[in-house]
């Protein structure tokens, strides 16, 4: 189980890894050629990527009977055992855990200590020096937000800039993007690159919005700028929220007004492209996994197999020391096992001799489901419990 999540958690990590390499190195060549609008949009390939590999792999091309479960296979799964392998289990995914979730308690506090400053403008009515707007937060009911020398600080033709801005991050669905954002980060929050590109991701989403804003305000450049003057703030650093931040440069965003905005013919043609490249990399990031190759079937133990008790352990029948082990056999067409693994022993290292030596002599029916059926290779499951024989008393295992 632990050695199957980090492969997943890997996997997971390169492809997005590989992803934000990609839009990081397109993203200005995007924006020149097709607007600042269709370059944020392809930082929806991170995410896509991420999901690709996580899916099911491609069968592989041959024909396989149906995974058959062994009753015996579960009843070996005793408490005993069920405690031997927690104690046993990986600390990745439990270091995994921790992480998340210490990530998400850091973007909860910020989210918080932002909530916390606003409760305390409202009930005191002055920003205290530190404008708290505009912005829009939340994600279940958004909320507007703006400082409170709003009305005196903007001119009536500049609050009607601020107000579209922040209406066009609630049209484009900019909040749940963050929400995806952060939870990205919070699952990988290991991967430095992620934390390092959503600050050009959230740039990515300002001068989309900003491109939107012209778009309906075409002749309104000019005054769009000195709003942006205006409107300087502290990053909050808000893993759930849309304001003016500081950390955006600002410059670049004023460069972004002189730009023209795209034609309707290229950005429909950019918007095809962009669409058709995302689509084959996420294919390209499913595809090149590993083929799931699928083992043989686990078989079902019958009343025709012919099971030979091992051999008691000298030293451990006079110590009075019982064990339990779980073996699977690959048993051939003929019935005889081909190959035993020792797939839990408890204690180790006591019964493993004798129960693998003893296996190598069992013979199967080798008859598939059930007692009928064409005989093919296959694994089967088989418990070996050894109970310590009582004073005088000649008891064997019970296989």
């Amino acid at each position: 189980m632990g050695s199957e999540f980090l492969v997943a958690l890997a996997e997971a990590t390169l492809a997005t890894s590989l992803a934000v390499f990609a839009v990081l190195a397109l993203r200005r060549p995007l924006r020149r050629l097709a607007g600042a609008r269709l370059a944020y949009t392809a930082w929806a390939a991170v995410p896509l990527a991420g999901m690709a590999v996580l899916l099911p792999t491609a069968p592989a091309a041959t024909a396989t009977l149906a995974l058959v479960p062994s009753p015996l296979r579960l009843a070996a799964m005793d408490a005993s055992l069920v405690v031997q392998q927690a104690g046993a289990a990986s600390p990745w995914p439990a270091l995994w855990l921790a992480g998340a979730v210490a990530t998400a308690l850091v973007f909860a506090t910020r989210q918080w200590r932002f909530h916390r400053q606003l409760r305390t403008r409202d009930a005191n009515g002055d920003d205290d020096g530190a404008p708290l707007g505009p912005a829009v937060i939340g994600l279940w009911r958004p909320r507007l937000v703006l400082p409170a020398d709003f009305t005196r600080r903007y001119s009536p033709e500049e609050q009607a800039l601020v107000l579209e801005h922040e209406r066009q991050h609630l049209r484009r669905g900019d909040l749940p993007a963050q929400a995806l954002c952060s939870l990205l980060r919070c699952l990988l929050w290991f991967n430095p690159l992620l934390h390092l590109a959503s600050v050009r991701f959230r740039l990515d989403q300002e001068l989309a919005c900003d491109a939107a804003v012209l778009a309906r305000h075409p002749d309104a450049r000019r005054r769009y700028g000195e709003v942006m003057l205006k409107t300087q703030l502290a990053d909050f650093g808000l893993p759930l929220g849309c304001h003016w931040q500081s950390s955006h440069p600002l410059k670049e965003r004023i460069a972004m007004l002189k730009l023209p905005l795209p034609s309707a013919g290229r950005a429909r043609v950019a918007s095809a492209l962009i669409a058709a490249s995302m689509a084959l990399a996420t294919f390209a990031a499913w595809a090149v996994q590993p083929v799931a190759t699928p083992a043989p079937p686990l078989q079902v133990v019958t009343d025709q197999d012919v099971l030979t008790k091992p051999k008691y352990p000298a030293a451990a029948a006079a110590d009075g020391v019982g064990g339990l082990l779980v073996l699977e056999l690959l048993v051939g067409e003929d019935g005889v096992p081909r190959d035993v693994k020792v797939k839990y022993a408890k204690p180790e290292g006591v019964f493993d001799a004798a129960a693998v030596e003893a296996a190598r002599q069992w013979r199967f029916n080798a008859g598939r489901n059930g007692n009928h059926g064409d005989k093919v290779e296959g694994w089967v499951s088989v418990q070996v419990k050894f109970t310590p024989p009582e004073p005088g008393a000649a008891e064997a295992p019970e296989a």
